[in-house]
């Protein structure tokens, strides 16, 4: 089956679509390489994540025009989701878990922990 572009839409839905959206095939292969970031070196997760990714696209192989932009426009908001918000921890020799920040999951706000003085309440109060 050929993926749905937005050229196979209706003219009235072009006009007020966002052209910088992909066609599901470029949304799959961009949701593939977020995954690849994401869970680099874990073959589980990379495997399952791409299951899950291969089964939302399959369900909606029968899906209009009108319906599919609007599933693209999801798989847009889910492949940022995973590049920006997704952090793999690891476990370490310590029994502990290590994550990779980069500079991509942060925004100005992120204080390493240990590092702000204590934990802010639900008041906004730090508390020791």
């Amino acid at each position: 089956r050929r993926p749905t572009h937005l050229s196979t839409l209706p003219h009235s839905s072009r006009r007020t679509a966002t052209m910088a959206l992909p066609t599901s095939r470029g949304l799959f292969r961009s949701l593939l390489r977020a995954r690849s970031v994401a869970f680099k070196g874990d073959p589980t997760a990379l495997s399952a994540a791409r299951v899950e990714i291969r089964k939302h696209f399959d369900e909606s192989k029968h899906l209009g025009p009108e319906e599919a932009l609007e599933k693209i426009k999801e798989g847009v908001e889910a492949e940022s989701f995973i590049r920006l918000h997704v952090v793999q921890a690891v476990g370490n020799e310590r029994g502990n878990y290590e994550m990779r920040i980069e500079p991509q999951h942060v925004d100005g706000e992120y204080e390493a922990p240990g590092r702000a003085g204590g934990c802010a309440g639900e008041d906004g109060e730090k508390k020791p």
